[in-house]
């Protein structure tokens, strides 16, 4: 079962695609489903002890026809994206190629640790 979270809840469907329909957020015509690139976040799921929960929500989940457009996505939210989060989340960049998933790349994101905090 694919679990997911959108607007801060978690739900389940069969699939991402179920998940985004689901969710209000079809594919769009100009999709090339046959071989896609697709950067994903995926939250801490207690029960599973993984990081089993894909966050639905921008900017997670965004799907790119070319490899250089997804690359720079992922490099992007790498750089960046840390400074916005509130708890660890895994960031991944897949291909899907004719139904198969094969992982690129993959990173852990946590939040910053100000001076002031401690």
């Amino acid at each position: 079962m694919y679990k997911y979270s959108f607007k801060g809840q978690v739900h389940t469907a069969r699939d991402f695609y179920e998940a985004r329909n689901k969710a209000g957020l079809p594919l769009s015509d100009t999709f090339q489903s046959v071989s896609h690139f697709v950067v994903r976040f995926w939250q801490w799921d207690e029960a599973e002890r993984n990081y089993g929960v894909e966050i639905l929500n921008p900017p997670g989940h965004q799907i790119f026809n070319a490899y250089d457009e997804a690359v720079v996505c992922y490099n992007t939210l790498v750089e960046f994206f840390a400074d916005e989060i509130k708890e660890d989340i895994k960031l991944e960049l897949v291909h899907f190629h004719l139904g198969e998933i094969y992982d690129l790349e993959s990173t852990i994101l946590c939040p910053p640790v100000h001076t002031w905090e401690w």
